[in-house]
């Protein structure tokens, strides 16, 4: 081993050509998925300091939505509660919940304080919601199984391995297919499909 090790980006982009979707037949289909190897910095995780999420609720509320999360959220006999009990439990936690909510067994929501939901959107079995900061799905929305949405990621070329978060977007009318990736700062425009199985991220040079 070196002073340095490769790694797989979170960014892997496609051309049109590669794609295995005709986009005139499809035009919302969104396919990302050659793989590039980058070198980063090398990093001393002894240096490494918990960041301070802003907004974030104290200990006591944190602890709480974690037992409640663990029960009703991620488990596979509770967890076949009604969506609009999940939905009166989210909101009860500061999350905004519109109406319809379909919310199957076995998902993981981080911070419900920092989610947003529009009317009639579906969360499907073991979707995560990984959000240190700002999560908006918005009207009819369809979070596929497996699906993994994540606000914060590591800066390779900090040697402190610095964490950072930004917002997530999803559109009206998106479909996210089973076992996507949504990275930080991730804006998915109305109406798109993002095929499933592939990561979706915003170019970072």
């Amino acid at each position: 081993m070196g002073d340095h090790m490769d790694t797989s980006p979170i960014l892997k982009e496609r051309d049109q050509a590669d794609s295995p979707h005709d986009r005139r037949e499809y035009p919302h289909i969104v396919s990302l998925g050659s793989t590039r190897k980058r070198r980063i910095a090398r990093h001393d995780l002894s240096i490494y300091r918990r960041p301070i999420i802003c907004g974030n609720r104290n200990a006591v509320w944190r602890a709480s939505w974690y037992l409640v999360n663990v029960f009703v959220f991620q488990g596979s006999v509770v967890g076949l509660a009604p969506g609009w009990l999940k939905a009166t439990i989210l909101r009860a936690f500061g999350a905004k919940v519109g109406r319809g909510f379909v919310c199957k067994p076995r998902v993981t929501i981080k911070y419900p304080w920092f989610l947003e939901i529009g009317d009639n959107v579906w969360l499907g079995e073991m979707s995560w919601i990984d959000n240190h900061c700002r999560v908006r799905l918005g009207d009819s929305v369809c979070v596929s199984q497996g699906v993994y949405l994540f606000t914060g990621n590591h800066d390779w070329n900090d040697p402190a391995f610095r964490f950072f978060c930004s917002e997530i977007n999803v559109g009206n009318g998106a479909w996210l297919g089973a076992y996507t990736r949504v990275g930080p700062g991730s804006t998915i425009p109305s109406g798109t499909v993002l095929a499933a199985g592939e990561p979706w991220q915003p170019t970072r040079e």
